[in-house]
């Protein structure tokens, strides 16, 4: 069985940490077994390994985000880079096509797509490794895992079966609810109603098939070549609620969305992540802080206070899930994490109707950064840590060591690397306000 991890997401729901570069997926905010803190999809790789099926896994991200994922994979799993965002059908249709025109899989092989972000135990793997044999045996051409609803929701879909489902059982679909009111998710629960974990399991061939019907290729090249053109659409929409002959398995360990702040701060493990203090009767209040300036929350319960680069948010964690409808951030993040290594920016202003930026930034051992990526400013880099050298388009070397400072005029192109890391400040003036980089990963595609 091939597991096909979709990666996508736009980093709105855990503002002001999450961005368009680094999604929640990439905060490093959960407990680690061995202490300190890991990432939801470090955490999803551990228990991957640990089931066996780490291997077999293959990756779906946006192509901008794909150094940053495998910074934090490693050599493990394949990754897919996706051209841009087109929803889960067709993040699942470009990877059935790698699998089928570059992987040359068997039609049918059994695929399970997932996405990459929920919380879950090793139970949640095992009722996975079930879904090949419930597709044999039931001779259903979908299978999906549901699981018990721990209470009424408006923000889940859920699945009706034909047939209460016992623990460890399967039954066949009825039909989906999609987030439904409150009053109705009730009704739904008590006719035995299971949260959507997200899970599909086909057979390749079935998803070719489908994605054949929608003039879709099966070429992985030519689909890379048409994917901005296709209309974005969900799984759900597009195959499971059409979908007849599907049966639905019943997970009975954990699983939760922490998509939201209210359902992250369950997980933390402590009150305050980061420089800070809450009061004693400030009850169920959490801080999340990536600044290096701590808060203090005093007297105030059941709140949020998450502060880092992009920004402070104070919310009640009731009303926490408001952050998406916040106005997008102007500009690029303010933090930004990439195959070479992290920038952060702290400080922005526009002296005289021009841009300075000044920006912190370290590069990783062994690192190659290629600058700048946009044109229209000159950068001035001052070393503060490590050394390497700086490489001009000439093939000219500069070796830069602690204390060393370079210019580089505006249209000048150049590298900078270094084997064991380098840290600098860069100052930026002229360009647009806010200068990240984007990369281009060797992934495949």
């Amino acid at each position: 069985m091939r597991l096909v991890l979709l990666c996508g997401g736009s980093g709105t729901r855990l503002r002001p940490l999450s961005n368009d570069l680094r999604s929640k997926l990439f905060l490093d905010l959960l407990p680690a077994p061995g202490g300190g803190r890991e990432s939801m999809i470090r955490r999803l790789c551990r228990q991957l390994d640990e089931a066996g099926m780490l291997s077999s896994a293959l990756f779906v991200i946006r192509r901008d985000q794909t150094a940053l994922l495998r910074s934090r994979i490693g050599g493990s799993g394949l990754i897919i880079p996706e051209p841009g965002r087109r929803g889960t059908y067709m993040a699942a249709a470009l990877a059935a096509a790698y699998l089928h025109s570059v992987l040359a899989a068997d039609p049918d092989e059994i695929v399970c797509v997932m996405p990459a972000d929920p919380l879950v135990d090793e139970m949640f793997f095992r009722t996975i490794a079930r879904l090949p044999g419930a597709l044999r045996e039931s001779k259903a051409k979908l299978a999906l895992i549901g699981t018990l609803p721990a209470h009424p929701s408006d923000q889940f879909g859920y699945i009706v079966p034909e047939d209460p489902v016992p623990p460890g059982g399967r039954a066949a679909v009825r039909r989906f609810a999609e987030k439904p009111a409150a009053a109705d998710a009730e009704r739904l629960i008590r006719a035995g109603a299971l949260w959507n974990c997200g899970v599909f399991a086909f057979r390749l061939n079935y998803l070719l098939r489908s994605m054949a019907e929608r003039g879709l290729p099966a070429d992985y090249g030519r689909l890379q070549e048409l994917y901005g053109q296709r209309a974005a659409d969900s799984f759900d929409r597009e195959i499971a609620e059409r979908e007849p002959e599907a049966v639905v398995l019943r997970h009975d360990g954990l699983w939760r969305d922490l998509g939201s702040w209210a359902s992250l701060a369950e997980h933390l493990g402590t009150a305050v992540v980061g420089p800070g203090s809450i009061s004693g009767d400030a009850h169920g209040s959490h801080i999340v802080n990536e600044l290096h300036l701590p808060i203090h929350v005093i007297g105030v319960s059941g709140i949020i206070a998450a502060a880092g680069p992009d920004g402070i948010l104070i919310a009640s964690k009731s009303e926490s899930s408001r952050v998406r409808d916040l106005p997008p951030p102007a500009g690029h993040p303010m933090y930004g994490e990439y195959g070479w290594g992290v920038r952060r920016v702290i400080h922005t202003d526009a002296p005289d109707g021009g841009a300075r930026t000044i920006a912190l930034a370290k590069l990783a051992p062994g690192a190659v950064r290629r600058m700048p990526d946009e044109d229209g400013y000159d950068i001035l880099i001052t070393v503060i840590a490590g050394e390497g050298a700086l490489l001009r388009q000439d093939g000219s070397r500069r070796p830069l060591r602690r204390g060393d400072a370079a210019f580089l005029a505006r249209g000048e192109r150049c590298a900078l690397q270094t084997d064991a890391g380098m840290e600098l400040i860069e100052v930026h003036i002229g360009g647009p306000a806010h200068m990240l980089e984007h990369n281009d990963a060797n992934e495949p595609g």
